[in-house]
């Protein structure tokens, strides 16, 4: 059973606020550990914009997996005691953590004895398909939440929540789901709140290291067919430059512990005025950390600026080393040059490349992609001395809703299985490589997850109560394929979610996408 304990941290820029007896008391939820919880956006934002409303207080809840605790940092209050709880779901995985909660403090919506707490879910993965959630979660907000939370909080003072939930847009409640609704999208980034006061432990340092965590865009221009975030965040949109710098500068006044800018953007060198910004963080001694990099946008002007920045591995994304399929999967880049940057970044003083691969594309066989790696390998090893330079982080794909790999039943990812091991043969030949490989059932999972509709909501709902690992979930899925049917054959035309949700695109470009990459 899930334990709730007060576990305060010795924290820079914790809210301090008494509220009042009649204060709407909000719980933020990230079913993940303080330090990787700590590291999300979306975690200071919903603290320090919610706690700046009248008549409300937030209150922050984060999951510490290891000793299977709920740890409450601002107050020794119960999730029971709260009017509303908003739940971090933007990894499929996440919903396993936030039903073993849930059930374990009855508080699933079938469970409850009263209306209250309303449990109000978000992210990345419950707006792509918020069917998983249906008899977890009373309301999934699809898309981005910055110009409704007031809504969403001031609900709960009503009657029946549930009632004016349903007539907030982007917001999905399972009872309506015939009923289809449209992603929120904000249209300009410089109109809405950014957190400036953003919350550390000085004992316990976040993912990625201390430092102002800023948002530059939302979206991708290059909407690689593999990536959840790209479609589901589409468009394209970035802040301008005079507020990216209002928000460091402001920002700084409350990041004591390290004057460094944790960048988070999907096509860093896409925004036009970066190379002007990096220059300007030169000039002002304000050390950077930025996000892996597309290849072509690599200079050895960039290289260097990122390395004198204080950026020790530099993070680049080619998924695959065969040229001619990477351009079909708007990758389109020359190994000669990716070798000319690793070499570059080598040459400069950099710790490490860290390099991400994907394994099981369609139309590649196990030896292409093996083959093309050795090559690249092979030219590399008699310049590189140091070891384990190249950090290879391998993922597998894995079929996500509204990608156009989402016609792919879930179980195409075990196949990857021995795909798996002949890369991690090959890297124990080459001393200055080392390799990080996804485990095939956490991605199996993962699939079954993305894709999956309100049957497998009662089955995770059930795995719960069972006592749920990884291999329980697993064997429940593979005695129940009879009513989970995608796993096996995949939705071929008809995908729930396309008939629920509007993402703002026309749909029918990924069955033509997926037609063209198998």
């Amino acid at each position: 059973m899930v334990k709730e304990v007060f576990k305060p941290r010795r924290e820079v820029n914790k809210v301090v606020k008494k509220g009042k007896p009649k204060d709407v008391r909000v719980g933020i939820l990230f079913p993940l550990p303080y330090n990787a919880a700590s590291s999300s956006l979306a975690f200071h934002l919903l603290y320090e914009y919610i706690n700046e409303f009248q008549d409300a207080i937030a209150y922050r809840f984060v999951y510490n997996m290891e000793e299977d605790e709920v740890e409450s940092l601002d107050h020794s209050i119960s999730l029971r005691d709260l009017d509303l709880i908003l739940m971090s779901t933007s990894f499929e995985l996440d919903y396993l953590n936030v039903a073993r909660i849930l059930n374990s403090l009855q508080l699933l919506p079938y469970q409850r004895k009263r209306n209250k707490p309303i449990i109000v879910a978000g992210g990345l993965a419950a707006t792509a398909n918020p069917f998983p959630l249906s008899k977890i979660a009373d309301a999934v907000v699809i898309g981005e939440v910055d110009e409704i939370i007031g809504d969403i909080v001031y609900s709960v003072q009503e009657t029946n929540p549930i009632k004016i939930l349903e007539n907030i847009k982007c917001v999905w409640i399972s009872m309506n789901r015939d009923s289809i609704v449209e992603k929120c999208v904000v249209e300009n980034l410089d109109r809405v709140f950014h957190p400036l006061k953003q919350v550390y432990s000085v004992d316990e340092e976040p993912a990625f290291g201390y430092g102002l965590r800023i948002e530059l865009s939302r979206g991708c221009p290059y909407m690689c067919p593999f990536c959840l975030e790209s479609h589901v965040t589409y468009p394209y949109r970035f802040r301008s430059y005079d507020i990216v710098w209002r928000i460091i500068e402001k920002g700084f006044e409350f990041t004591p512990l390290a004057k460094r800018t944790i960048f988070y953007s999907l096509s860093f060198f896409s925004i036009p005025y970066v190379d002007k910004l990096l220059n300007k963080l030169l000039d002002e001694n304000i050390q950077v950390s930025i996000p892996s990099l597309r290849l072509e946008h690599l200079t050895n002007d960039r290289i260097e600026i990122i390395y004198k920045l204080g950026q020790k591995t530099l993070t680049i994304a080619p998924e695959v080393l065969i040229t001619s399929y990477a351009c079909r999967i708007g990758k389109c880049f020359d190994v000669d040059k990716l070798i000319s940057i690793i070499l570059t970044a080598y040459s400069i003083g950099y710790n490490h490349v860290k390099m991400y691969l994907m394994a099981g594309f369609p139309k590649l066989s196990v030896e292409e992609e093996v083959n093309a790696l050795k090559n690249f390998l092979d030219k590399l090893k008699k310049f590189i001395k140091r070891k384990k330079f190249i950090e290879l982080s391998l993922n597998i794909l894995i079929p996500k809703p509204w990608t156009p790999f989402q016609y792919l039943p879930a179980n195409y990812v075990i196949k990857s299985n021995d795909r798996i091991k002949t890369y991690k043969n090959l890297i124990k030949n080459y001393r200055f490589a080392s390799i990080d490989a996804m485990d095939p059932k956490w991605g199996f999972a993962q699939a079954v997850i993305a894709l999956g509709n309100s049957e497998l909501s009662d089955l995770i709902i059930r795995c719960v109560e069972e006592g749920c690992s990884l291999s329980k979930f697993l064997n429940l899925v593979s005695s129940n394929t009879d009513r989970l049917r995608y796993v096996v054959d995949g939705w071929k035309k008809d995908p729930p979610w396309i008939k629920s949700i509007s993402m703002k695109f026309n749909p029918t470009y990924l069955e033509y996408r997926f037609k063209f990459l198998t």
